[in-house]
C-alpha cells in the first residue's frame, strides 16, 4: 500500500502482475526442493515431494533402503543379494540357475557338465556334484587310474598254480599250463 495508490504481488507459488495470478509449476521448472529420489507433484501454488520405491523419507531427503535386510528377503535362499539405488540385485549362486529369485538347482551329472572321469561316477547334490571312481579305479573321481589288483595282491587268484592278469579296470585268473581250475 502506497500514498494514493497500492501494488499487487502474487502470493508464493503464483506468478503474474499481482492483479492476474496464476500457479507455477515448481516440479516441471525445476524450482522445486526435492530429493533427486524423489517425485514432485504440483500442488495449486506450491508442490509435493514423496520418495520413489527403494527409498524412505519425506520426500526432501530420501535415502536408499537396503532391500537385502528387509524380511522376507528378496532374493532366493541359494543367491546372492546385492543392494543398489532404489532396488536390489539378486543372482543365483553357482550350481543353481535362475533369475535369482528364484533359484533351482542345475543337475551337472545329468546335462554333462561335469568333469568326472570316464571312469568315476557323477553324484549330484545342492548346488554342486561329486565325482567317485568307479570299482577296479583308484583316485579323487576327476582322474581315475587303473587299480593293478595282481601287482596288489588283491585279486582272489589262486596263489598255487593260478595267473593273475591285469585288464582295465579289472583283472583276469587263468591256469598256469599244467594246472586246471
Amino acid at each position: 500500500n502506497t500514498d494514493g495508490a497500492f501494488i499487487c504481488h502474487c502470493d508464493v507459488g503464483y506468478g503474474g502482475d499481482g492483479t492476474n495470478c496464476s500457479d507455477v509449476d515448481e516440479c516441471a521448472g525445476g524450482t522445486h526442493t526435492c530429493s533427486r529420489y524423489a517425485l514432485c507433484s504440483n500442488t495449486d501454488g506450491s508442490f509435493d515431494c514423496m520418495c520413489l520405491p527403494g527409498f524412505s523419507g519425506d520426500g526432501y531427503n530420501c535415502s536408499d533402503i537396503d532391500e537385502c535386510t528387509s524380511q522376507p528377503p528378496p532374493c532366493h535362499g541359494n543367491a546372492t543379494c546385492k543392494n543398489v539405488a532404489g532396488s536390489v540385485l539378486c543372482d543365483c549362486l553357482p550350481g543353481y540357475i535362475g533369475d535369482g529369485v528364484n533359484c533351482t538347482d542345475v543337475d551337472e551329472c545329468a546335462n554333462g557338465s561335469h568333469n568326472c572321469s570316464m571312469h568315476g561316477s557323477c553324484t549330484n547334490a545342492p548346488g554342486e556334484f561329486r565325482c567317485q571312481c568307479v570299482s577296479g579305479y583308484t583316485g579323487d573321481g576327476v582322474i581315475c587310474t587303473d587299480v593293478d589288483e595282481c601287482a596288489g595282491g588283491t585279486h582272489p587268484c589262486s596263489p598255487s598254480g593260478g595267473a593273475c592278469t591285469n585288464t582295465e579296470g579289472s583283472f583276469n585268473c587263468t591256469c598256469r599250463p599244467g594246472f586246471l581250475g
